[in-house]
C-alpha cells in the first residue's frame, strides 16, 4: 500500500454504519488507499463506531460526544490530522480512480489556489450532475451549477467557482485552520458556502476540478425534501449569516430587505401548503439569528479585516450571482 502522509481524508458520520463500506472501500480502492483516513462520528446510535473498529481497523475513528453537526466535526477531525491537505469527503459517497489526486495536483501546485473541489454525480442517476461547483447567491444562499442535468462536455471544464461542495472539498490544513475552518454556528447547509466565500475573501481561488469524479447519494444522510423543517431552519438562518459576515456594508441592506420579502413569501406557502413545522422553522430561525448576532458581528469584523477582493469582483466574475441569474436557474430546474 502506497503511504500518503501529506493528505488527510476526513469523513463525518452520523448514523450511517450503511453508507460506510462502499465508502470506504472505494477509497482503498482508489489512489488515496494509503492516506490517513478519520471518522468523525457524531454520537451514533447505530453501531457505526463499532462496526468501523471491526472492519477497518486501519481507520481513525473519532467518537464524539454528541451531535456537533458538519461544520464542527469536520473541524475536530482538521484539527486531529497530521496531513498537509485536508480532504472533506460526505459518508453518502463513492470516489472513482483520480478522485483525489486530480484535486491534489492543481492545489499543490498553485499556491494561489485556496480549495479545489469535485465535479458529483447523483448515485442513483450516474448519468446526470449533482454538482460541478456551486454558485454563491446574493442574498447568501447557494446552489449546485448543473443539477439533475445530463452529464456533458460543458462540465468537463475546470475552472473557478463560487464554491464547491464540501461532499468532496480539498484544501491545505495551515490554511483552512488559519482562516477559522468551517463556522461551527452554521452546524449545517450552506458551511460550505461560507467556507468558499471567505477563501475568495482572503485572496484564494476557488477551483471545480471535473476529472475528480464522485458518486454522492444526494441528501443520504437527512432527505433530499429541499422543504423540511431541518433544512428550512439552517437554511434560512444560515443564509442571514452568510450575508452580515461576507458582503462589504453596502450591500448588506438590500440582501438582507430581499431575504425578508422571499422568506415571507415562503412563510405564506408553508402555511397555505399546511407545512406548519416548516412554518415555524423559519420564524425559528429568525430568532436564532437574533440570538446569535452578537457573535455573527464579531466573526465579520474578522472576514472583514482580512478581505482582499471586492464585492465588486466577485460579481463581476460570477462567482456571487445576482437575481437574473437565480430566476434563470429556478426555471431551468422546473424543467428537468
Amino acid at each position: 500500500m502506497q503511504k500518503h502522509p501529506s493528505l488527510s481524508i476526513i469523513v463525518v458520520n452520523y448514523n450511517g454504519k450503511h453508507f460506510l463500506k462502499d465508502c470506504l472501500e472505494s477509497i482503498q480502492a482508489s489512489e488515496a488507499s494509503g492516506a490517513e483516513i478519520i471518522i468523525v462520528d457524531n454520537a451514533s446510535s447505530d453501531g457505526s463506531c463499532e462496526y468501523l473498529r471491526r472492519e477497518f481497523p486501519s481507520v481513525t475513528v473519532m467518537s464524539l460526544d454528541r451531535n456537533y453537526g458538519f461544520a464542527e466535526a469536520n473541524n475536530r477531525g482538521a484539527k486531529a490530522a497530521s496531513g498537509v491537505f485536508l480532504l472533506f469527503l460526505n459518508n453518502d459517497t463513492i470516489v472513482t480512480p483520480g478522485w483525489s489526486k486530480n484535486l491534489l495536483d492543481v492545489l499543490s501546485s498553485d499556491p494561489a489556489v485556496g480549495a479545489t473541489g469535485s465535479k458529483l454525480l447523483l448515485y442513483n442517476h450516474p448519468g446526470k450532475v449533482n454538482s460541478a461547483g456551486a454558485n454563491i447567491i446574493f442574498n447568501g444562499g447557494g446552489y449546485d451549477i448543473g443539477y439533475m442535468d445530463a452529464d456533458s462536455d460543458k462540465y468537463n471544464i475546470s475552472g473557478p467557482r463560487g464554491a464547491v461542495c464540501a461532499a468532496s472539498l480539498m484544501v491545505r490544513r495551515e490554511e483552512f485552520l488559519s482562516l477559522g475552518g468551517f463556522d461551527p454556528l452554521y452546524f449545517m447547509y450552506f458551511e460550505d458556502v461560507d467556507l468558499c466565500w471567505r477563501y475568495w475573501l482572503a485572496g484564494y481561488k476557488v477551483l471545480y476540478i471535473p476529472h475528480s469524479v464522485v458518486y454522492h447519494r444526494f441528501g443520504g444522510t437527512t432527505g433530499s425534501d429541499r422543504h423540511t423543517p431541518l433544512r428550512v431552519f439552517y437554511g434560512t438562518r444560515n443564509s442571514m449569516f452568510n450575508i452580515l459576515k461576507n458582503n462589504e456594508c453596502r450591500h448588506i441592506l438590500l440582501s438582507l430587505c430581499f431575504n425578508v420579502f422571499y422568506h415571507a413569501a415562503k412563510l405564506l406557502g408553508f402555511i397555505v401548503s399546511l407545512r406548519i413545522k416548516s412554518a415555524q422553522a423559519m420564524l425559528k430561525a429568525y430568532g436564532s439569528l437574533l440570538y446569535h448576532l452578537p457573535e455573527v458581528i464579531k466573526k465579520r469584523r474578522i472576514v472583514q479585516s482580512g478581505r482582499k477582493v471586492t464585492d465588486r469582483f466577485l460579481i463581476e466574475n460570477s462567482l456571487v450571482v445576482t437575481l437574473g441569474t437565480v430566476v434563470k436557474e429556478y426555471f431551468r430546474l422546473r424543467k428537468v
